[in-house]
């Protein structure tokens, strides 16, 4: 199957988990060693190997459009710009870029995670391209770290005889901070995945079933997905911080000294 090209970097959200900070700043141009958050991910897509981003933003944040648009990448990585009017879910963005692909896969790579060492988006679609099916990056959180991490749904794997994970069943989504069930620690999906471009039909799918204002999420295609067999989970080989919440932002700033990038 083709290797994917292209990175969809969704920041159509408004960024409330950080408030006030992002009152006056998009959440995407907060700093972490002096470099915005949107570089750091333009550069980790950009050394994955990736030659395209498509950054969903939204008309009220025009400033993160100018600063994607401003990166200097030592490779071929090429910004463009799509717009989401409105925060209406992680599927909904994805949508918005999907005029733009051709029907190819992607990677999906999110600004609210941050990782110190090897390349997280590198590792997905190395996933990818042994398994050629979705595959998805899983955290192992612990108890003591939950408190740092956004709501995500805890994810069932199992280990497999070629030392891959393949991913069950996935949980929906939380509120607060990340929940471990009870247990020491848990298990969990972020922000680093590669979809196949028939996707699309699957989000098609759900955006029928929902009640009008709902948002198209990314969870419920995740767990149809898992459920058929058709999910390839990849170990965390990095540092993870989430910089979506104020917790993780402050570990992340103080683990990045400045000019780090």
């Amino acid at each position: 199957m083709k290797s994917p090209d292209t990175a969809i970097i969704p920041c159509g959200g408004l960024g409330t988990r950080m408030r006030p900070m992002t009152r006056w700043i998009p959440k995407e141009l907060l700093p972490v060693g002096l470099t915005p958050l949107i570089h750091w991910t333009l550069a980790e897509a950009a050394d994955a190997g990736l030659t395209r981003a498509i950054v969903v933003t939204n008309p009220a944040k025009p400033l993160l459009g100018e600063v994607a648009l401003d990166f200097q990448p030592s490779s071929e990585l090429r910004v463009v710009l799509v717009s989401q009017d409105r925060p209406a879910g992680l599927g909904d963005a994805l949508m918005r870029a999907r005029s733009l692909l051709g029907g190819d896969p992607f990677a999906v790579v999110l600004p609210d995670n941050l990782f110190r060492g090897p390349n997280q988006t590198a590792a997905v679609l190395d996933a990818w391209r042994r398994h050629a099916t979705a595959s998805v990056l899983i955290a192992e959180v612990t108890a003591e770290e939950a408190g740092t991490k956004g709501a995500t749904g805890r994810a069932r794997v199992r280990d497999e005889s070629d030392g891959s994970l393949r991913v069950i069943d996935i949980a929906e989504k939380g509120v607060g901070r990340f929940d471990t069930g009870g247990g020491g620690r848990a298990a969990t999906p972020i922000g680093r995945f590669v979809l196949p471009g028939d996707v699309f039909a699957e989000f098609d799918d759900l955006a029928r079933s929902l009640p009008p204002g709902t948002e198209l999420d990314d969870v419920p295609v995740l767990q149809r997905l898992a459920r058929r067999g058709e999910l390839v989970g990849v170990r965390c080989g990095a540092e993870f911080y989430d910089v979506g919440v104020p917790e993780g932002y402050r570990q992340a700033v103080a683990a990045f000294p400045a000019g780090t990038m």
